[in-house]
């Protein structure tokens, strides 16, 4: 079997407008499968940088796909059972802040990205009184978010 990359699957590269904190199957088959509909019917153009947000996450596994990924749908059309395969091209890259954080400082520096999508829980936006504006990246979802849009800010 080919590894699906954009290499086997030929596919649009869009310009990096949303930052997405998260690379968990609900973002991809909601969020993600959204703005793949949204390039395809709108010509909305962008691409989604995701940020994983723990330092155990699969950031490794969506770049070694460049991003790609097949999404399985199924449900009722017009009463009638339907099961579609789409191979969703929105992510560019998976980016962890935690082995490249000027990496994740750079993304942040890009005029183009107008959008934020996260799906981080009650439990994700957690105070750490451990947690530093100067660590590299900071621990929590907060932390990183505020790192990222100050550096931006600057």
């Amino acid at each position: 079997m080919n590894l699906l990359n954009r290499k086997t699957k030929i596919s649009t590269l869009h310009p990096e407008k949303i930052i997405q904190f998260g690379e968990g199957n609900f973002l991809r088959a909601f969020a993600d499968w959204i703005v793949y509909r949204m390039n395809q019917s709108l010509n909305f153009n962008a691409g989604v940088v995701v940020v994983q947000p723990i330092d155990r996450g699969m950031s490794d596994v969506l770049n070694e796909q460049n991003g790609l990924y097949t999404l399985i749908l199924k449900g009722l059309q017009n009463s009638r059972p339907v099961r579609t395969l789409e191979c969703i091209d929105v992510i560019n890259r998976c980016l962890d802040p935690y082995r490249d954080y000027q990496g994740y400082l750079e993304t942040a520096e890009n005029p183009q990205l107008r959008y934020l999508i996260s799906n981080t829980t009650e439990a994700g936006i957690v105070f750490k009184d451990t947690d530093r504006f100067e660590h590299s990246p900071a621990s929590t979802y907060p932390g990183k978010l505020t790192q990222g849009l100050f550096h931006r800010f600057e």
